[in-house]
């Protein structure tokens, strides 16, 4: 998602001192939430422990960082070097409500969450609203199609430890896509009622796009 507002243009990302801790604790409230959510909330991890171990949490943690880092974090960076490419001001910023709805329902084995949005403003045509808005969910799906690519690369080998970083790599596959999609539906604010808005035909093409990667996962890897 991203919200919109202005400045001179700036050659490379910069990160201020109140953004990068919000970051930081988004992402660490997401990762939480994640690996809760994924391991059935809190009445799940004894489950979990007794049955795959500490070292299966400990991958469950893992995966579910990964994911928030490439589904989350990459997502609100590519709309914030888009917009500071066109000479806008962006900066992330976390919304504390959602993170702590991310961690709630994480914790009873599903997740919703409003992480927060990076914060725009300048001037920009809707050549230049399209092209920031797009960012986001593409990153999306550039990192699904890759992680997916890599999961069924590592699938179905001989060795276990390959089948079980698929089935890891996969899940962020998955996460990613989900991510892509429910971004790109056309309802404000998320990124793809701006870019319905402003460019149909690339619109159509993305969420083409991500209902196809996705739906060959579901095929291929039961998603």
């Amino acid at each position: 998602m991203s919200a919109y507002v202005r400045v001179g243009p700036r050659p490379r990302m910069r990160f201020g001192g109140v953004e990068v801790t919000q970051i930081l604790i988004a992402v660490a409230a997401m990762t939480a939430a994640f690996a809760l959510s994924a391991l059935d909330g809190v009445y799940g991890i004894e489950d979990n422990l007794r049955l795959g171990g500490p070292i299966w949490v400990a991958l469950v943690l893992l995966a579910s960082f990964v994911a928030v880092v490439t589904a989350f974090l990459l997502h609100e960076l590519a709309h914030k070097a888009v917009a500071q490419r066109f000479g806008c001001f962006a900066e992330f910023r976390y919304f504390p409500m959602g993170l702590a709805l991310g961690v709630l329902t994480g914790a009873f084995g599903y997740l919703f969450a409003m992480p927060g949005a990076v914060m725009i403003s300048g001037q920009v045509g809707p050549r230049e609203n399209v092209r920031i808005s797009a960012a986001g969910p593409g990153t999306n799906m550039a990192l699904g199609a890759g992680f997916l690519g890599l999961a069924l690369a590592l699938g179905g080998a001989a060795n276990p430890l390959a089948n079980i970083a698929s089935f890891f790599i996969g899940f962020i596959a998955q996460v990613n896509l989900f991510l892509a999609g429910f971004n790109l539906l056309p309802f404000p604010p998320l990124d793809g009622s701006k870019v319905f808005a402003f460019n149909r035909v690339l619109w159509v093409g993305m969420i083409a796009g991500t209902v196809a990667l996705y739906a060959l996962g579901w095929w291929l890897r039961g998603f």
